[in-house]
């Protein structure tokens, strides 16, 4: 029974980050995010939307410790966490254990 809770709650979190990877406007930022850290004002300038929808989407993606944010002066600075990601990467490896025959696997 324990085995089952764990693994409810790991498809509980995989699930979260679907939701939250649902949004175009959140994929974009994490992937602008993932090449450079950036303030909300400068993600705004280059998206259709406001910087307060912009802080919206990146308290999202925080609460769900995709990015990090660090002050800098009376801004903040976002990066993404890499590790927020772990859920999503061990949930596509079951799949991919399963599909793919031993010797054709690659490292990571």
């Amino acid at each position: 029974m324990a085995k089952s809770h764990a693994h409810g709650a790991a498809f509980r979190s995989v699930l979260r980050l679907f939701a939250l990877f649902g949004h175009p406007v959140r994929v974009v930022i994490f992937q602008r995010l993932a090449r450079v850290p950036m303030t909300a004002s400068e993600l705004a300038q280059s998206l259709p939307i406001s910087r307060t929808a912009v802080v919206q989407h990146l308290k999202l993606l925080e609460a769900a410790r995709l990015v990090d944010a660090s002050p800098d002066g009376r801004k903040r600075v976002y990066r993404i966490r890499p590790k927020g990601l772990i859920p999503l990467e061990r949930w596509v490896r079951l799949y991919l254990d399963e599909a793919i025959p031993d010797g054709h696997r690659t490292k990571s």
